[in-house]
């Protein structure tokens, strides 16, 4: 018995290190590539991977557009949010006037700025479309649209 044990380790251990081999081999995908030239790596590959949509995307405009959707969704979000924690703080004057000030960046980034650089994306301008990502989030998801949308920008001929 123990030749046999012997046999299926070795044959285990054999099957592993191909499979490492393998892995090891394995080129990156369009997200590691895009995130891998801007700025903030992990905070991109984490949240484009989030979005099965950014999974299936073939291309670098495709990427934009689920990050610009993504940003649109995070400052909604956020705006639903807002409300509740005001109602918390409503004696707190000073609170009461930073929530009120987050509430109308929100508003403008999810509204108008994120919008924009779709529209923009859609008629190519994309230095554009990088510079209403950016003024539309200062957040890390503002970022990595910027960082995706330059890419586009970079890439144009």
């Amino acid at each position: 018995m123990a030749p046999s044990l012997f046999l299926v380790l070795l044959l285990l251990l054999i099957s592993t290190s191909q499979c490492s081999a393998t892995l090891q081999d394995k080129q990156p995908d369009l997200i590691e590539k895009s995130c891998s030239i801007i700025v903030g790596y992990e905070d991109c590959v984490r949240i484009l991977r989030s979005d099965p949509r950014a999974i299936k995307a073939t291309n670098v405009k495709e990427l934009a557009y689920i990050v610009l959707d993504l940003c649109i969704a995070n400052a909604t979000e956020t705006l639903r949010e807002i409300p509740k924690v005001q109602e918390k703080f409503k004696k707190d004057g000073q609170i009461e006037e930073a929530l009120r000030r987050c509430a109308l960046e929100y508003e403008s980034a999810g509204k108008v700025y994120f919008r924009e650089a779709v529209e923009q994306l859609g008629t190519k301008s994309y230095r554009e479309a990088q510079n209403s990502a950016r003024i539309g989030g200062a957040l890390v998801l503002g970022t990595v649209a910027e960082g995706i949308v330059s890419l586009l920008r970079l890439n144009k001929s």
